[in-house]
């Protein structure tokens, strides 16, 4: 993981504003329920709706496609990325006319399957970009896809969520804006739903068109150490996932990610829903995550240099989950509380800092992820390993959002938290040798280069001790 070569910020540049529609999407599906549970949406259908964030935890089916076919001369990623955000630009224009009205009716199913179909093209987006951030930093510095990741995908979501449902609001329009410019208030916000559907729609044709002509693709794939692959066939590239999970250390990677997610899904998917039942505005929400989503902003960049993600994933996630519990406390306590002047300060410190954690660990963990993928199958590589810590998330968050439904209303969201910490620490109490086990793995051992490159690798470390996490190893 040792950092080659100075990072083209032109490449940073480019990953981010791909990041960013990403998260400008899912911070738009997440936001659909907070608009549902404001016309009388119940936890059941908070968790209907959660499907429509699968596609996720599905990706990996198609994966193998996005790596091995493409049109040569448009461009590996192109050739995907192209009509992919053209069809989400036609859905999201689609969508414009009619949201508001099936948030009103309550059509929490047909809202799932238009936003599951939204999600299934951004998680393929999703595919395209990881594998060209691999492509583009695993000669410099690997960590910088998940920075980039992080830190477009925070931007992207505040969009989407914090942005949209602040100006959406009336109340907020005309108290902070229309009164102080001597504007006549309305009953509705700066903009419509639908017309920041309309307005995402419209940011993916512009990136879309740049992207066709300001962008060009390399052919080859460079490896850690700078050596140029060839990118594998479509039955080699589905091989290619069996393959990996023969390795003793992928096993290992699977268990981390689909358990790790028990000990924050309460905190991590049920704050926000629990702050509006508590009575807390969704406005009012919004304004507090602008400060949060900076904090979250930062946190990655504290650790785009870090040689070691996996001990940085451990610290943070047991802060992160530790710090749920004053969280989950002050939320519980916020009827009696909400109208004092400390109320808002102290709940923006305690999210900031709960947030903070999550940023890390998040960071970490899909760091690590792009520090072990193999560029000629990054998307595929990074999509399964990506994919497991979402379907981890996706399994245990539909869990504990329908045993919520039957939890006593006024402490649901409080025993949820505090059951899921408890989880988290036992769980971490027997996985951390895993983790620092993982961590100490030369990143060869995780490639799956055919056997003829062995002398390479060989010859790699003889000339110097920093080819030796670059060098490359045979699957057995």
């Amino acid at each position: 993981m040792a950092v080659h070569a100075r990072t083209p910020l032109s490449s940073i540049f480019l990953i981010l504003a791909l990041y960013f529609l990403q998260g400008m999407n899912l911070g738009i599906t997440g936001s659909i329920p907070l608009f549902l549970i404001a016309h009388g949406a119940t936890w059941k259908d908070r968790g209907i709706f959660n499907f429509a964030f699968y596609p996720f935890s599905l990706k990996l089916i198609w994966a193998p496609l996005i790596d091995a076919l493409y049109v040569k001369r448009f461009g590996r990623r192109k050739s995907w990325l192209i009509p992919i955000q053209f069809s989400a630009a036609v859905i999201l224009l689609f969508l414009s006319f009619y949201v508001e009205s099936f948030v009103e009716n309550l059509r929490v199913i047909l809202l799932a399957v238009i936003f599951f179909a939204i999600v299934v093209l951004t998680a393929t987006q999703d595919i395209c970009v990881d594998g060209l951030a691999i492509s583009l930093f695993t000669a410099t510095n690997p960590q910088w896809a998940s920075t980039s990741q992080t830190v477009g995908q925070t931007m992207g979501r505040f969009m989407g969520s914090s942005f949209l449902l602040t100006f959406e609001s009336a109340n907020f329009t005309n108290r902070f804006i229309r009164e102080p410019l001597s504007i006549t208030p309305k009953e509705s916000g700066l903009f419509s739903l639908q017309q920041f559907v309309r307005f995402a729609a419209l940011a993916f044709l512009i990136v879309t068109t740049c992207l066709i002509f300001f962008f060009r693709e390399k052919e080859n794939l460079p490896t850690a150490d700078g050596e140029k692959t060839e990118s594998l066939s479509l039955t080699e590239a589905y091989l290619s996932i069996f393959k990996l999970f023969k390795k003793k250390c992928i096993q290992q990677l699977t268990l981390v990610s689909l358990l790790a997610p028990m000990g924050a899904v309460a905190v991590n998917y049920m704050t926000s829903l629990a702050l509006v039942n508590q009575g807390v505005p969704r406005e009012n929400l919004a304004l507090v995550s602008i400060p949060v989503t900076l904090v979250t902003i930062v946190a990655p960049l504290a650790i785009r240099h870090t040689e070691s993600p996996l001990r940085w994933f451990a610290g943070s996630y047991i802060a992160y989950i530790m710090t749920g519990i004053p969280v989950a406390a002050y939320v519980y306590y916020t009827p009696n509380m909400i109208s004092t002047s400390y109320y808002y300060p102290i709940l923006i410190l305690l999210l900031a800092l709960n947030e903070f954690c999550n940023a890390l660990r998040f960071s970490a963990q899909i760091g690590f992820f792009a520090a072990i993928s193999e560029p000629r199958i990054g998307g595929t590589y990074m999509t399964l390993l990506v994919t497991l810590h979402n379907a981890g998330f996706a399994i245990h968050s539909t869990i504990v959002l329908y045993v919520a439904n039957w939890l006593p209303k006024n402490y649901d969201f409080v025993i949820a938290t505090g059951a899921c910490t408890i989880i988290g620490i036992i769980w971490l109490g027997f996985s951390f040798r895993t983790l620092k086990w993982l961590q100490e793995i030369p990143t060869h051992e995780w490639y799956l280069l055919p056997i003829q490159h062995l002398d390479d690798a060989v010859k790699s470390n003889e000339q110097g001790p920093n080819d030796h996490r670059a060098s490359l190893m045979a699957d057995e």
